[in-house]
């Protein structure tokens, strides 16, 4: 840990070329961090939201998700799922592989291959630890110190998670961080036969009440593209 902080102490005063590249390419935060990020994460967003004890509901996303992670090589967390009383159709993952799904999501996809094709999408982006390379790009420099250096940031996890439960968070997945939780979901679905138009028939649906002009926040750090659909319908298992 001490040589990890040395090390980008050093970048940082190397110049703000060089601490932007090692940030966007290189992940200070451990695994046993981010796993207690996590904890601390979900803690807060156990308070703040309204988690859904349905059975059916959990039921569910837990048995497509499981589904899903019985074919994902190397797991380096516990992952966990759970549904969120919100109406928008929405699914989120904090650090630490804890994926939350919507109500308005349940209600908006048609059958269990376009939920499929979101949880492994989401999977993907666990899986890569993207949730804590993004929130070490957009809480800076300050937060990765206080982090390494053993400081408290609690304070600061509160405000994450709870971002990241209401929507309002300024995080955006970058396209090379979507392109390949793609590529991981498409090969998740693959392998465990939850059928390969789920996500791109769903990526559909968001980009028609896009286009309706319908006024909606809906997956804000997952952006809908036609490339992206494009490219997903392009691949083969």
């Amino acid at each position: 840990m001490k040589r990890t902080a040395a090390i980008f102490l050093l970048l940082l005063f190397s110049g703000c070329a060089a601490l932007e590249n090692v940030v966007r390419d290189f992940n200070l935060v451990s695994v046993s961090e981010e796993k207690e990020i996590s904890d601390k994460m979900a803690k807060e967003i156990s308070q703040k939201m309204n988690i859904v004890k349905d059975a059916q509901m959990n039921g569910r996303v837990n048995s497509i998700g499981e589904r899903l992670l019985k074919v994902l090589p190397n797991k380096e967390f516990d992952y966990q799922f759970f549904v969120i009383e919100d109406k928008t159709p929405n699914a989120f993952t904090i650090p630490g592989g804890k994926i939350y799904v919507h109500t308005g999501l349940l209600t908006f996809v048609d059958n269990d291959s376009e939920l499929a094709g979101v949880l492994a999408h989401e999977i993907g982006h666990a899986a890569e630890r993207h949730p804590v390379k993004n929130l070490s790009r957009a809480y800076g420099a300050g937060y990765l110190v206080s982090l390494l250096t053993g400081g408290d940031p609690n304070n600061q996890l509160k405000v994450m998670a709870i971002n990241l439960a209401t929507g309002s968070a300024l995080l955006k997945y970058s396209r090379s961080d979507e392109l390949e939780a793609d590529e991981i979901g498409f090969e998740l679905v693959c392998r465990s036969g939850s059928g390969t138009q789920g996500l791109p028939n769903f990526l559909k649906k968001l980009q028609s009440l896009q286009t309706s002009g319908r006024q909606i926040t809906f997956l804000s750090t997952h952006p809908a593209t036609a490339d992206r659909i494009r490219r997903l319908e392009g691949m083969k298992c």
